[in-house]
């Protein structure tokens, strides 16, 4: 029998912060999020404030699985999360506040 060397890839935290926000705020918290992504509650938090930013490469693919079976079922049931709703209204607060400025 040969054994393969394990290999840890690594990845950015920066890559897959934007996941991890929108997983965050489709489930409600940090805890609900991981939960069902199978991912510690603190890994989530670490990776959002960028503390040793680099996060195993089957971490990251627990992460971007869960968002697409959220979005999914978000899809299937007609809904969002109210807290994710909040979040995309006050985006388009700040883009709008940004466009009245360029004016000036």
């Amino acid at each position: 029998m040969s054994y393969e060397p394990y290999h840890k890839t690594t990845i950015d935290c920066n890559k897959i912060r934007p996941h991890v926000k929108e997983l965050v705020d489709r489930c409600g918290g940090y805890k609900a999020a991981a939960e069902y992504s199978l991912v510690g509650a603190n890994t989530l938090r670490r990776i959002m404030h960028g503390v040793n930013c680099s996060v195993q490469q089957e971490t990251a693919r627990r992460v971007l699985m869960a968002l697409e079976h959220r979005r999914q079922e978000d899809r299937q049931n007609h809904r969002v999360h109210e807290r994710l709703l909040k979040a995309r209204q006050k985006q388009a607060q700040l883009e709008d506040r940004q466009e009245r400025l360029v004016g000036y």
